[in-house]
């Protein structure tokens, strides 16, 4: 993070996975499961970022955001939740399933799995207390909030470090698979599936830019994501302007560099 932005930011209170838990870093070019445990690193850190703005911004929204503030901001959280869901849901669909199938071995992602129910209420609580305000049945509550992140959180935080450990340790396997190519050919394949929804290219897809930030740990993934800088212009014109007041809570901006938070 820039020594500009001295106030609160997104690097906790929930830490982030460092880049070297996948054995990786700006030195260091990773290869095979490494490669695939830091792009797994990658998206969980987007997590992270996300219930950290959320959690940080909460408070000040709650007692002094005008009615479209706060709306706005329980929009950003509720997006940021269904992106996890359905990061969660393909991998237990597809993901997971394949790599058992490859490394030849059933069951063994199974404890990654499991830990998915250790978070599952409380994330399923948080979701819905956010629709709740949506629907005016109820009223943004920090605290409330607060709670409920604070219920699945380390939980799902846990899980989130496990799971790149798991990635990384399929090392053991390398010679049923060329991990990177399978990694690369089935996630490019969820994000094209996924662009076909237009819902999904101005609700989650920005979510991409805004929880990622390229001046981690020195630049180490400043690469990513892999996006010309014409086609970066491009998206923002199509698909991320149309709420570009939720993404504003998000700790970096849609070049996926840091700024500051506005309600920290």
């Amino acid at each position: 993070m820039s020594d500009s932005i001295p106030r609160k930011w997104v690097d906790g209170p929930f830490e982030l996975l460092s880049s070297e838990l996948s054995g990786t870093s700006k030195n260091k070019q990773a290869k095979g499961t490494q490669q695939v445990a830091a792009e797994m690193t990658i998206v969980h850190n987007c997590v992270i970022r996300g219930i950290n703005a959320i959690y940080l911004q909460a408070a000040k929204v709650a007692a002094a955001g005008t009615p479209e503030d706060k709306l706005d901001f329980v929009n950003f959280a509720l997006r940021w939740a269904r992106m996890l869901d359905e990061h969660h849901r393909s991998e237990e669909e597809e993901i997971f399933p394949q790599i058992n199938k490859l490394a030849g071995v059933s069951g063994l992602m199974d404890a990654n799995v499991d830990e998915h129910t250790m978070f599952h209420d409380g994330l399923s609580d948080f979701m819905t207390y956010l629709g709740s305000i949506i629907r005016e049945e109820d009223v943004l509550d920090a605290e409330k909030l607060n709670g409920l992140i604070d219920s699945f959180m380390p939980a799902l935080r846990e899980h989130l470090r496990n799971e790149v450990l798991t990635l990384k340790a399929l090392d053991k396997y390398e010679d049923t698979t060329d991990w990177m190519a399978w990694f690369k050919k089935t996630a490019d394949g969820l994000v094209m599936r996924q662009m076909k929804s237009p819902v999904f290219r101005v609700e989650s897809f920005p979510l991409v830019f805004v929880l990622h930030d390229k001046s981690f740990e020195g630049g180490v993934w400043e690469n990513f994501p892999p996006v010309p800088w014409v086609m970066s212009i491009i998206f923002r014109w199509m698909f991320f302007s149309k709420h570009q007041r939720w993404w504003r809570f998000a700790g970096c901006n849609f070049d996926s560099l840091p700024q500051e938070l506005l309600f920290a």
